[in-house]
């Protein structure tokens, strides 16, 4: 019998896209402005899945994104106090113009397609490597504009390596 390796999905939200980041912890945030979700925390404790994928859909005014910007994100772990995220300067979902000083947890930036006329951003970042344990999300608008008051959206899915295959 042959055996591989594959992916598989994971044992907590597994393939499915479920919302990381509410859209009104987004909505209306200024560039270089900073939110930690409000979601419930991602727990990875029974879990213990590996690996998350982070997938955006944020609206903007007609506007000419700028070479080099991006929507930047942290993974912000629930601290052993029980109650503070990261390094603790955040409120979940309230936006703050600063940027987090954990760097050690920063994840790959969304880079944006340098164009006029652009209304909504996209993108995705794949196979973050993630902690046991439970986390929040911080996302960061450097667009280079200001996010509309309408819809926007910030899902994760995870999963893990089957070698038993």
């Amino acid at each position: 019998m042959a055996s591989r390796t594959a992916w598989t999905a994971g044992n907590g939200v597994g393939y499915t896209w479920t919302t990381a980041i509410n859209s009104a912890d987004l909505a209306s945030m200024p560039t270089g402005s900073t939110v930690v979700s409000s979601v419930a925390d991602i727990t990875n404790q029974t879990a213990q899945d590996m690996f998350m994928d982070v997938s955006i859909s944020l609206v903007i005014a007609s506007s000419t994104i700028v070479a080099g910007a991006n929507i930047a994100f942290w993974l912000m772990p629930l601290n052993q106090d029980g109650t503070t995220y990261g390094d603790g300067q955040f409120t979940n979902g309230t936006q703050k113009a600063a940027t987090p000083a954990n760097t050690q947890n920063i994840l790959p930036s969304i880079g944006l397609i340098a164009a006029a006329s652009q209304t909504t951003l996209v993108g995705a970042v794949t196979g973050i490597q993630i902690p046991p344990g439970s986390f929040r999300l911080a996302c960061q608008n450097n667009s280079g504009f200001t996010l509309t008051s309408g819809t926007q959206t910030v899902k994760y899915r995870t999963y893990n390596i089957n070698l038993n295959n």
